[in-house]
């Protein structure tokens, strides 16, 4: 060994002979040349254990030894000679050390040649001092077992500092990879997370797949590094050298393969997809055991990642196809639109296409016949419009959806599918026809995909009044729909917080001129002090199926402004409107009763308006809850008498006690002899079956004075009043002096 310039170097000859042990590095700090060159004599005939050897590093002063441990960080054991330049050099170095530098591995040695200038035990505890000899003391004997205690203590410490940097960088490698939900990504990531673990700076990494039960060749997926050039190519000896043994090894016994610069990793098919994985990675630096270790950790993660992207690819195509019919579904034709930038919406429409009476056909031929029916317009949408790209979906049991650029002119196309389709079906010919609709997307840039395509089902429930063939969805119908699904919500949320108020429009005697009753009518005031028609919103609730619950509400309503009236002496009865949705629900009377009992409010007090329509077209339900209610106290009466169907025919099959003649037969009754007759002939009919007569839309004297003399007795209209919120009908009532009389 020959010593240069404060390091010990070894000959030519001991380093062929050492090349391939580890080395545990020593440094001495000695401004003392003749003890350093005594201590380096002494650490040279100490012999290390099997496998490993020392190097020997010497310093001066403080400035020699810390540009040292900047070129060799991993230095093992360290000798300071407390007292150098000045009294406290060598535990500044120690501080350096431990504070500056962060070495916390590293063991250290105090020499002193005074005991007056030691450290005590709580400097030694504060700066992380190993020992503290007084020069003197050392033996031979005692600096062997200093050094291998000291060593043995050093390895253990970076053994666990390596194992808990290894296992952070297996865990964020794993959270790396984990983050890929499709294949490349993921692949991608896998071979960048083990290049850095091996630390590869000239190596690379191969991804490829291979479906071994059918026999074929492993295809490259994935590459980096020094392989970047083979991406898509069929593996064999030619691309991968001295690797192609152990790979094929690998999958002939379906497990990993280590060797000292290259590692293979198979990872086994899962039963979803049936397709096994191997990866492999050259590494220019040797893979130690350690290292190994961690690939085999890091690989357990990569194994369940590829398990998981088969299982979501399956569940992807699950949730993007209709399986029963092998076509893409309403979710796919969403992630389409969501997927498109602004620009691209802009350029294109999206085009309807409903097969009219479907269900009909499904219950005349089944579902199995339907399903002819479905793939045969699928294949005529695709083959029509096949030179435009088109992007279709199935996005019902009976329409589909098809996205394509607006830049093309598909007027004659769209015609074809005005007319009746003609299919053979099981030799059987089929007409079928197609309703159509457009909507260009960029009425709806504002919109979630979602939504459009529920706005264009909207605009077809419009083609079911119309009977269009087709119908070109407009900007005004974005606004009027999307105001329409606006209103929806804030009447669900109007209903559930009670927002909705009743007003109340007085009954009139005819006789006396004096209210003898009211109709409880719902309205809806928003935030900004409008109204929305009632026709609108009852509409929307019944759409929506919220009607009953508005219903519910508005009679709760009722209920507590019969109390109130009755607290300041009115004793009236109030007339609330049911649906037929309310009629034929079972829990509906009991709803209402349990409710009047709740209010401790007589069942005389309320009066039942249903309208001839309703009443006679679910007659068989409504006529059996007309009449519990009847029973139970509740007076009832058909509204918009005249205006239904066969109202001669069941006017005494209905159970009822009065008749409300509508407003239509009332207006423009003095110059109108048709309605005259028609209103006489009603309310001599009533009086044959005891009904009272009200009369609607009265608006002026002589409606007033003519139905008192044909017989009418109670009526209702704005000549006597518009409907009155609580207050302004407490101010209404004033000018009668006993509204009970």
């Amino acid at each position: 060994m020959v010593e240069k310039e404060g390091v010990i170097v070894f000959s030519a000859e001991e380093k062929l002979a050492n090349n391939d042990l580890k080395v545990w590095k020593i440094l001495t700090v000695e401004d003392d040349l003749d003890y350093q060159h005594a201590l380096v004599n002494s650490l040279k005939g100490l012999k290390a254990n099997e496998g490993y050897k020392y190097q020997l590093f010497t310093a001066n002063s403080v400035l020699e030894a810390a540009l040292t441990l900047s070129m060799h960080p991993d230095i093992a054991l360290i000798f300071i000679d407390v007292v150098m330049e000045e009294d406290d050099s060598g535990l500044r170095l120690v501080n350096t050390i431990r504070e500056v530098i962060g070495n916390a591995e590293m063991r250290i040695v105090l020499l002193t040649g005074q005991s007056g200038f030691a450290p005590g035990i709580d400097v030694m505890k504060m700066l992380d001092i190993d020992e503290c000899w007084n020069k003197s003391d050392i033996s031979a004997q005692q600096l062997e077992s200093i050094v291998n205690n000291n060593m043995r203590t050093w390895q253990y410490i970076s053994q666990i500092k390596a194992a808990k940097q290894g296992l952070q960088l297996v865990l964020d490698a794993s959270r790396s990879i984990n983050s890929k939900h499709d294949m490349g990504s993921y692949s991608a990531a896998v071979l960048q997370e083990l290049s850095n673990i091996l630390k590869i700076s000239e190596g690379g990494g191969i991804l490829c797949s291979s479906n071994l039960d059918k026999g074929s060749d492993a295809v490259i997926l994935t590459t980096n590094g020094c392989f970047n050039c083979i991406k898509g190519q069929k593996v064999d000896s030619n691309l991968l050298a001295d690797m192609y043994d152990d790979f094929q090894l690998a999958i002939k016994e379906k497990r990993h393969v280590f060797a000292k610069q290259h590692s293979i990793f198979f990872f086994e098919a899962t039963i979803v997809e049936g397709i096994d994985y191997i990866t492999l990675v050259k590494s220019d630096n040797p893979i130690s055991e350690g290292n190994e270790y961690l690939l085999k950790v890091f690989s357990e993660n990569v194994s369940s990642g590829f398990a998981n992207i088969s299982l979501l690819n399956r569940l992807t195509e699950l949730a993007y196809t209709d399986v029963s019919l092998n076509l893409q579904n309403r979710n796919w034709l969403t992630r389409e639109i969501k997927n498109m930038n602004v620009y691209e919406q802009s350029k294109m429409r999206l085009i309807i296409f409903d097969i009219y009476q479907f269900d009909e056909k499904a219950f005349t031929f089944g579902y199995d016949f339907c399903k002819k029916i479905i793939k045969l317009v699928h294949k005529s949408i695709v083959d029509v419009f096949s030179i435009h790209d088109p992007r279709v979906a199935i996005i019902s049991n009976r329409s589909f959806g098809m996205l394509i650029n607006i830049d093309f002119d598909i007027a004659d196309d769209i015609t074809r599918f005005h007319n009746k389709q003609k299919y053979e079906i099981e030799n059987v010919k089929q007409f079928i026809d197609v309703r159509v609709l457009e909507l260009k997307l960029n009425c709806a840039l504002n919109i979630t995909p979602e939504k459009i395509i529920s706005l264009a089902e909207s605009s077809l429930n419009y083609m079911q009044v119309t009977q269009a063939k087709y119908i070109l969805h407009t900007d005004e119908k974005t606004i009027a729909i999307t105001r329409r699904y606006e209103l929806m919500a804030r009447l669900r949320t109007a209903i559930s917080t009670k927002e909705l108020r009743i007003a109340l429009q007085p009954k009139m005697s005819l006789k006396t001129l004096r209210p003898v009753g009211f109709e409880a009518l719902a309205r809806w005031q928003l935030a900004d002090g409008s109204f929305v028609d009632p026709e609108e919103f009852i509409e929307l609730a019944e759409t929506a199926g919220l009607i009953n619950e508005l219903d519910n509400v508005i009679f709760e309503k009722i209920l507590q402004t019969i109390n109130q009236l009755k607290c300041r002496g009115i004793n009236l009865p109030i007339a609330f409107n049911a649906s037929s949705y309310d009629l034929i629900e079972p829990s509906y009377f009991e709803s209402i009763k349990s409710r009047i009992e709740e209010y401790n409010v007589s069942a005389s007090m309320l009066e039942l308006e249903v309208t001839e329509t309703q009443a006679i077209s679910n007659y068989n339900f409504i006529k059996e809850a007309l009449l519990r209610f009847m029973d139970l106290g509740i007076k009832v009466s058909i509204d918009d008498f005249g205006t239904g169907y066969s109202s001669l025919a069941h006017i005494n099959q209905i159970p009822s006690n009065a008749i409300k003649i509508d407003r239509y037969f009332v207006s423009n009754l003095e110059h109108n002899l048709n309605n005259q007759y028609m209103i006489k002939m009603i309310i001599s009919l009533a009086k044959q079956f005891d009904f009272t007569i009200v009369a609607e839309g009265v608006e002026n004297e002589f409606e007033v004075q003519w139905l008192k003399q044909a017989g009418c007795e109670m009526a209702q209209g704005y000549f006597f009043s518009k409907p009155l919120f609580y207050d302004d009908l407490l101010i209404w009532l004033a000018q009668f002096d006993n509204v009970n009389d």
